[in-house]
């Protein structure tokens, strides 16, 4: 099977977030199980073309201004694929930045195009309320183009269940035209056995990780919050942030709010900037805890890699954690937002030794269920039945309704 993923990302020292993972983990695993993959992804620099661990990757070249920059990267990477020298059977795309949708409009001959729902920008602005301003472009144009191609692609498929029911929701999408296919996990095999130096500033300390961007949806600020009162009744313990600032968060970057909350104990709070996974993963092994508070989550990346290396994670209800996280067995989760909470859960956890080792046993067994190869061979599968079936449209170009007989269904709020 010939199998095209897009992606604008894909991993380099500076193409390391979660779409651009997933797309590289996936593009291996399939190759592995002897598909042909091309990705089509957006270059740094000059556009390449060039094998890399058996997946032909295509760089385009960057579209820098341009004052429709989302439509205009649609339409090179529509073109890219109209013009690959054989002719995809499968064409996948998330539908975070629409970047199939010209070719929803007009896909390849034999082509069948799937849309991978990973967090649609009219939720991560939801979710970014206090961060940035809800611009109309944001709202309405960027939310227009990703709705018209996952309604109009031949299947859907969802990282979880919760974004799919959100989703649906909003875009009047029957729930069983979506599948849900969770993210695979090759954490610890692709890099346990790598060089593991830990940082000079956290040699021999216990600490606690977060990773991720520093943004207002993954809930740093409440963490910034409820760090102090943990670091009170631990005094040997220390905080990690790793990952960039994306936006400013009520006028202030969250690294500076972070700082503010912790005036107390700047010595102990440490912070890095996104790391490639061989940096990473020494600080995620070596964490008693990883905490992840979003106000609401897909499906964390993160918190999978972190359940691979053997550490607990401390997360929050409501959304994808509960599908990847065993409450009180691999993790421990809290009603998001909820600072108290996330203090006395932390403290709890940190209090008992030999409940930790319990709990990352556990941990490392959850990931084991979610290895890439058992998650790969799941999506194969689900790409034969597409192959196998007749196109099956979702709605209209800009809604009104659902399929015929469906009702309109009011749209359920993530938080």
């Amino acid at each position: 099977m010939n199998i095209c993923l897009i992606s604008r990302e894909y991993p380099t020292d500076e193409h390391m977030g979660g779409v651009a993972t997933y797309t590289e983990k996936t593009a291996r695993a399939l190759v592995r199980l002897g598909q042909s993959v091309t990705v089509i992804t957006e270059a740094l620099g000059a556009p390449s073309v060039r094998i890399e661990e058996g997946v032909e990757v295509r760089r385009l070249a960057p579209i820098r201004r341009h004052n429709l920059r989302m439509a205009a990267r649609a339409w090179a990477v529509g073109r890219a694929v109209a013009t690959l020298p054989v002719a995809p059977d499968i064409v996948q795309a998330c539908e975070y930045g629409a970047e199939a949708f010209w070719i929803s409009l007009r896909r390849p001959k034999g082509a069948k195009l799937i849309t991978r729902l990973a967090t649609p920008s009219y939720l991560v602005h939801q979710l970014n309320a206090n961060s940035q301003r809800r611009e109309f472009r944001s709202r309405y144009y960027i939310g227009a183009l990703e709705r018209i191609q996952t309604r109009r692609s031949d299947a859907i498929f969802s990282v979880s269940d919760a974004l799919a029911e959100v989703v649906c929701g909003q875009w009047s999408i029957r729930r069983d035209r979506v599948r849900t296919i969770p993210n695979g996990v090759d954490f610890a095999e692709r890099f346990a056995a790598g060089p593991r130096e830990m940082p000079h500033a956290l040699r021999d300390k216990a600490y606690l990780i977060y990773v991720g961007r520093l943004e207002e949806r993954k809930g740093v600020h409440i963490l910034a919050e409820a760090l102090p009162g943990v670091l009170k009744t631990y005094p040997q313990l220390h905080a990690v942030f790793v990952g960039n600032n994306a936006v400013s968060y009520r006028g202030e970057g969250l690294q500076a709010y972070v700082e503010r909350c912790n005036r107390a104990h700047p010595d102990r709070v440490h912070f890095f900037p996104r790391l490639s996974h061989q940096d990473l993963y020494p600080l995620v092994h070596g964490a008693q805890v990883a905490v992840f508070p979003s106000l609401w989550e897909a499906c964390g990346n993160v918190s999978l890699e972190a359940q691979d290396a053997g550490t607990p994670v401390v997360a929050t209800t409501g959304s994808g954690f509960s599908e990847q996280i065993d409450d009180g067995m691999s993790g421990v989760l809290v009603p998001p937002g909820d600072v108290p909470a996330l203090r006395r859960a932390l403290i709890a956890i940190l209090a008992d030794p030999v409940a930790l080792r319990e709990m990352s046993r556990a941990a490392k067994q959850r990931a084991q269920q979610l290895q890439m190869n058992r998650v790969t061979e799941q999506l194969l599968r689900f790409y034969q039945d597409v192959m196998a079936s007749g196109r099956v449209r979702v709605g209209e170009w800009f809604g009104g309704g659902g399929p015929a007989g469906q009702p309109e269904r009011p749209p359920p709020s993530p938080l």
